[in-house]
């Protein structure tokens, strides 16, 4: 028969189980469908573009067109109209259904995730009729950790720029430069780019601090002395003040704002920015929970007893709702989409949320 402390293990092992595979293949799939957007980005390119530019201005104006289409391509190197026009429709509609696939896996395994979570995390209150109980440290700690995972290395947004020149025969519009960028991927730019100091910040504050964090709480569960407790306590509080992790993400969501209002920059935030979000909020309010639990020190009133049934059980209708809400909102924005025509804009400066559905971007 299962004790209460043997129920907690396995309920541990399960988590641990089923996050490792979802937060694998939601950093998997979102990878995935980031490559297929900068394969889109790509294909909408200088020479593609401005294959299809001269084309429409020799049938506007054919003795001119003629007289310069032939050198001009050879100079520049341009694709043929009719290569450009495939590689423009054809194999953009072919990445756009690419996106939209990888897209639904990953906001799937999202769901399952999100919901996994939070059961754990309401089954574990459940039977520890507390907040802050070591389990429920444990638990939340466990969630928080994983989410780290996700934020860290999946991508958090891509940016391109598309300038739009004005001809006589309509815009020229084509991708400039575009990029993904993921929260270790731009502290390994740093690194590498010879920027030492802030690199070595930036991996110190919002990587190796939260990890520190973590392993601490993970020990503080695990130790039964209450001094040493008492200090680790002291220190997770203190540290917690220097982490960077929560301005890392306000940096990001600035300069993340700051390109929508540029006309020829367009961005859009992808799965590694809401789980990094979702990890500084949640590593908070284990800390805060820590510093006022017993495993600390900490003494409560009698009146902050245990947690009475309604309690536990408004924490489990909430927990129903999300999972319904969030299992009909992810079938029809990602499911659904998958079954609809899809087809390439005209221009990148037509390339938008909607034709990029990515997960949780809205």
């Amino acid at each position: 028969m299962l004790t209460g402390q043997k129920l907690l293990v396995l309920l541990a092992l399960l988590y641990a189980v089923g996050a490792f595979f979802s937060a694998w293949n939601i950093i998997a799939r979102t990878q995935g469908s980031t490559t297929a957007i900068e394969h889109i980005l790509t294909t909408y390119n200088m020479k593609n573009e401005g294959a299809q530019a001269l084309d429409r201005f020799t049938r506007e104006h054919p003795i001119l067109g003629t007289l310069f289409s032939g050198p001009v391509k050879h100079e520049l190197k341009l694709p043929s109209s009719e290569q450009s026009a495939s590689a423009l429709s054809s194999d953009v509609s072919h990445l756009l259904k690419t996106v939209r696939q990888q897209s639904s896996a990953a906001a799937w395994s999202s769901c399952f995730l999100l919901s996994f979570s939070f059961l754990y995390a309401a089954i574990v209150i459940a039977l520890s009729r507390s907040f802050t109980a070591r389990p429920v440290l444990f638990a939340l700690t466990m969630i928080s950790v994983t989410y780290f995972v996700i934020g860290i290395f999946a991508p958090a947004m891509v940016i391109w720029t598309a300038p739009s020149i004005p001809m006589e025969s309509g815009q020229l519009s084509f991708v400039l430069q575009h990029e993904v960028r993921g929260i270790a991927a731009i502290i390994w730019e740093l690194l590498t780019a010879g920027h030492w100091i802030i690199g070595g910040f930036l991996l110190l504050f919002s990587i190796v601090t939260p990890l520190t964090k973590a392993t601490l709480t993970f020990f503080v569960t695990a130790s039964r002395s209450k001094t040493l407790n008492f200090q680790i306590g002291e220190v997770l509080h203190t540290i917690g003040k220097w982490s960077m992790a929560d301005v890392f993400v306000a940096a990001i969501l600035l300069a993340l704002y700051a390109l929508k209002f540029q006309e020829a920059t367009k961005s859009i935030p992808c799965l590694g920015l809401y789980y990094f979000i979702g990890y500084c909020l949640l590593s908070m309010t284990t800390t805060e929970l820590l510093v006022h639990s017993e495993a600390v020190g900490y003494e409560r009133k009698m009146s902050r007893g245990k947690l009475g049934l309604r309690v536990i059980g408004g924490l489990f209708v909430g927990l129903l709702c999300f999972v319904a809400a969030s299992s009909v909102y992810t079938y029809e924005q990602y499911t659904v989409n998958i079954k609809e025509n899809v087809r390439a804009p005209a221009s990148p400066q037509q390339l938008n949320n909607t034709h990029l559905d990515l997960p949780v971007h809205k």
